[in-house]
């Protein structure tokens, strides 16, 4: 064995180590003992020792792998030296090595160890050293896995909640984020004092973080089945990482985001696993190639698995999101919302896009008046400025709220057979969430009408109606027209059975002929001060080449209409 062939073992070990994602250098004894307080205990004499138990070394660490071949060129004049030496006659002397544990670091004989493992050998002799620390290290050990064994070690001494709670381990898969959920909990315990105007010790503060900010985002990680989207990564890693996102989110978005919220939305847009990965990418070359009036309208659900389901509540429209730009329909439009959010507890985010040619004077005009009526009505908002093309921004902020409420029909659009705004055409296109149609009038929202046709659509208008019915205490009718290989009369039994199981009486309608006409008729009959129907008119080719029902009714019917996607 030459040293020139080992210095070739060196690079390939290290080549194959950064590949396979595995460490390769020794360990650094000073840094070692550094991080966990080693302190010598015995001179334990002359033994023979495994090889492959040396794990490290005092000073010349860089200079070998983990395996000890020789990385640097000048160490080939001492190496051959040490190699012809342990050949001849005399030998070499033994190496002295500290132990830790059941591993061992080389102080004198790096050369001497290279050497032995190159020729085959399974032991050396040394003059061992014992140290002791409160954390075990093994042969296959990495500085990391030191690092954080050191940080836990350290946590556990200060917090002691190994001794205070037993539900869940917290456990890193990296070093230096003990630290940062120290600062969590030093955080968390100065505002629960603030907000109990008292002094709160330490360890009430680690109990009462554990308790209600950990643990609930810990169970929401296992409801939402977080960690197949990051393999190998921990609770503990996610808890921080969902937790830097949300304060990310509330800043950049000027508003609150719950924790669910912020563990779904960290979920979808840094996920490992290939699937979305791929989808991502192909997203994004969607969005730079195919026109917004092409574009696919998203999948049925999404409002119910990401924002409704997650937070466990009996409440759909928590959160509100208002488009205001000053003009009247914008603000029959909020005048509508008061009467949601009133039943709903809700609150509004009222989003203003500044026109390019916009002053601040005008800006500061609508915001004013904005919370004027919100303050009026005792509503809670939160004001939001925006640049760019109101209907993208509407979408974007969309994703954030449970509900848009919006005017339906531009300004001065002309009556009968109103034209709808370019703007609201591309909202109920492509948001992801329901949106709150206001037409001619306000209402009160006390009588429903559901078109229900049995599509995805309308299963989530379904779900909105048992819902309406129950909290808010209003009547419901039902109407299903019939078409073929589609809606039949089981269709409209299955919706109202639903209804029945959620505590909701409904009347049932079966109606044969046009779709939109026969639910405008069907409104007009029942005294229907709304209507509640799947947005399905709106994938892009139903919007370029045929005039919908659900087009068609908005077009047509005074009432607001709520579609869901």
């Amino acid at each position: 064995m030459g040293f020139e062939r080992a210095r070739t073992q060196a690079f390939l070990e290290r080549v194959i180590g950064q590949l396979r994602g595995q460490p390769t250098d020794l360990l650094p004894f000073e840094l070692v003992k550094d991080k966990l307080d080693l302190l010598p205990s015995s001179d334990r004499g002359l033994h023979d020792i495994p090889l492959d138990h040396i794990v490290g070394s005092e000073g010349r660490y860089n200079e070998f792998t983990r395996s000890f071949l020789p990385r640097k060129k000048r160490l080939r004049f001492r190496w051959k030296r040490v190699y012809e030496a342990v050949q001849g006659a005399e030998g070499v002397p033994p190496i002295e090595v500290y132990q830790v544990g059941d591993v061992y670091f080389v102080k004198d004989g790096n050369h001497r160890v290279s050497v032995a493992r190159q020729m085959g050998a399974k032991f050396i002799q040394a003059q061992v050293t014992e140290f002791t620390g409160s954390v075990p290290i093994e042969p296959d050990t990495t500085l990391d896995d030191i690092l954080l064994k050191a940080e836990k070690t350290r946590f556990l001494q200060h917090t002691h909640l190994d001794g205070l709670q037993s539900e869940t381990q917290v456990e890193f898969t990296f070093p230096g984020l003990y630290d940062k959920l120290e600062e969590h909990i030093a955080v968390h315990g100065y505002f629960l004092g603030k907000d109990r105007q008292c002094d709160i010790c330490w360890k009430e503060a680690v109990n009462d973080w554990y308790e209600n900010v950990y643990m609930p985002l810990v169970r929401i990680i296992r409801e939402q089945d977080v960690l197949k989207d990051f393999p190998g990564r921990t609770e503990a890693d996610l808890y921080l990482w969902i937790m830097e996102h949300r304060h990310y989110l509330a800043k950049e978005l000027e508003q609150e985001i719950d924790l669910a919220q912020a563990a779904a939305h960290f979920a979808e847009k840094y996920s490992l696993r290939l699937k979305h990965l791929a989808a991502r990418a192909t997203q994004r070359l969607a969005d730079l190639m195919t026109p917004d009036q092409l574009e696919a309208a998203p999948a049925p659900g999404q409002w119910l698995a990401e924002r409704v389901q997650p937070r466990g509540e009996d409440r759909l429209f928590t959160d509100i999101l208002l488009p205001i730009d000053g003009s009247a329909s914008a603000w029959c439009a909020l005048e509508q919302a008061i009467t949601v959010a009133q039943r709903e507890k809700g609150r509004f985010y009222g989003l203003y896009v500044a026109p390019p040619e916009a002053n601040e004077g005008q800006e500061e005009a609508v915001h004013v008046e904005f919370v004027r009526r919100c303050d009026e009505c005792g509503v809670p908002w939160k004001w939001i400025v925006e640049k760019g093309e109101t209907g993208r921004a509407i979408v974007e902020r969309a994703h954030w709220a449970d509900l848009i409420v919006l005017r339906a029909q531009g300004e001065g659009s002309p009556e009968p057979g109103r034209v709808l705004s370019s703007t609201f055409q591309m909202v109920v296109r492509r948001a992801t969430r329901p949106v709150l149609a206001v037409l001619d009038t306000c209402s009160l929202l006390n009588r429903a009408l559901l078109a229900y046709d049995g599509s995805a659509e309308s299963e989530e208008a379904l779900f909105v109606a048992a819902h309406v019915g129950r909290s808010w205490g209003i009547s419901l009718a039902v109407v299903t027209v019939e078409e073929s290989r589609r809606a039949d009369e089981r269709t409209l039994q299955r919706a109202i059975t639903y209804l029945q199981e959620h505590g909701v009486q409904a009347e049932a309608l079966l109606r044969r002929g046009d779709a939109a006409e026969a639910i405008l008729t069907a409104a007009q009959e029942c005294g229907c001060d709304w209507l509640m129907m799947g947005g399905s008119g709106y994938s892009p080719f139903g919007a370029l080449f045929t005039r919908s029902a659900v087009q068609r009714v908005l077009r047509e019917t005074p009432c607001p209409v709520l579609l869901c996607r």
